[in-house]
């Protein structure tokens, strides 16, 4: 009895290794756009967001270019430039646990931060709030924020959590990623929400400060699913009660797609097993 071994790779990557064998194959060629996020995820079977992340990877590994307002584009073939497959979290993915962990903790610290843990994070927050004046990116300041307000739980376990939560934003795939939609806008909405999340913490209201950190979650999830062939803009921050789902709604990719190199993969190409895409703790399907 012949049994095949699971495929333990992060969606993204299996997603990328199909999209890449597609291309080595000839199936896109060189230079040509590649279909949009939406009919890739249809073609795999797979959320968008999980396309975006694999996107991400293969302009990584030098075999596509991103180009905003346009598309994706196949690039030529150079062994010196294109390297092995990247291997970090997904940022999507990692948006979902941050959410799920911050909450809690923004929680926990407006019950037990003290008066110079809230010193410091109103210090951190101006910070940010002047990097982002200066065009500057604001990030080290972010992180520090978030740091603070976890150590204010007292608890050290979480302290050290945040730390490599956020290492892991400030790897290559998640960075990439943001240079595409990081702007001195989307920058300004973030401080806003960390605001709200302050606000709450200094009032020790923990419900609140759940609530705005979620939403902060949320805010930052859109805010790196909007099409490419859009501008990185913010949506409104809804005034109603906060979700308690990460939104999963992205923003339609229009534009034209390689009809014939889409309709030889289609018949070529199993459909992705999404048994890493399924329902996890009740956030988002990936």
């Amino acid at each position: 009895m012949i049994t095949h071994a699971p495929d333990n790779r992060r969606v993204y990557q299996q997603i990328a290794d199909q999209v890449l064998q597609l291309i080595k194959a000839g199936e896109f060629a060189v230079n040509s756009r590649l279909p949009s996020e939406r009919d890739l995820a249809e073609q795999f079977g797979v959320s968008r967001p999980s396309v975006r992340e694999a996107l991400i990877a293969l302009e990584v590994m030098g075999f596509v270019q991103i180009k905003m307002g346009s598309g994706v584009y196949v690039c030529k073939p150079n062994p010196r430039k294109q390297h092995a497959t990247v291997k970090e979290f997904a940022p999507f993915e990692l948006i979902q646990a941050r959410a799920l962990i911050e909450a809690e903790i923004a929680a926990q610290a407006a019950v037990h931060r003290t008066d110079a843990q809230l010193l410091e994070l109103e210090q951190r927050l101006q910070d940010m709030r002047a990097q982002s004046a200066q065009q500057k990116n604001p990030l080290v300041a972010d992180r520090e924020f978030h740091t603070v307000l976890a150590r204010a739980t007292g608890n050290q376990v979480l302290a050290s959590l945040v730390e490599q939560l956020f290492d892991a934003r400030m790897g290559v795939l998640f960075s990439r990623l943001a240079n595409y939609f990081d702007t001195q806008t989307t920058w300004d909405q973030a401080i806003k929400e960390h605001r709200a999340v302050l606000r709450a913490v200094k009032a020790q209201d923990p419900e609140r400060a759940r609530a705005a950190m979620r939403h902060h979650m949320e805010r930052a999830y859109k805010r790196f699913s909007v099409s490419w062939l859009k501008n990185a803009e913010p949506q409104q921050a809804s005034t109603g009660p906060t979700s308690t789902r990460l939104a999963a709604t992205h923003d339609s990719v229009t534009g034209s797609c390689l009809k014939a190199s889409q309709a030889a993969s289609k018949t070529s190409k199993p459909k992705l097993s999404t048994h890493s895409n399924r329902k996890a703790g009740g956030v988002v399907k990936r």
